[in-house]
């Protein structure tokens, strides 16, 4: 698994021509860390954090990792 990487570092790339990154993003908010830890599946929109069904995530998200490959056998 890939390590964790800082919003502060740097946010998803968006794929050419805008759309969306889905990615597991950490909040330490603590509303919302309920659920594994404070991380959550999110994606990126170039403008705010989202959830899969399209509604805004309303915490910080501090760190963000890309999912993780799939098996291939």
């Amino acid at each position: 698994m890939s390590d964790w990487i800082k919003c502060s570092d740097r946010l998803p790339d968006l794929p050419k021509g805008g759309g969306k990154h889905h990615v597991i993003a950490y909040t330490p908010a603590r509303a919302a860390q309920r659920f594994a830890n404070g991380s959550r599946f999110l994606y990126w929109n170039g403008i705010d954090w989202r959830y899969p069904d399209g509604s805004r995530f309303e915490h910080r998200v501090t760190h963000w990792q890309p999912f993780i490959t799939p098996p291939t056998d």
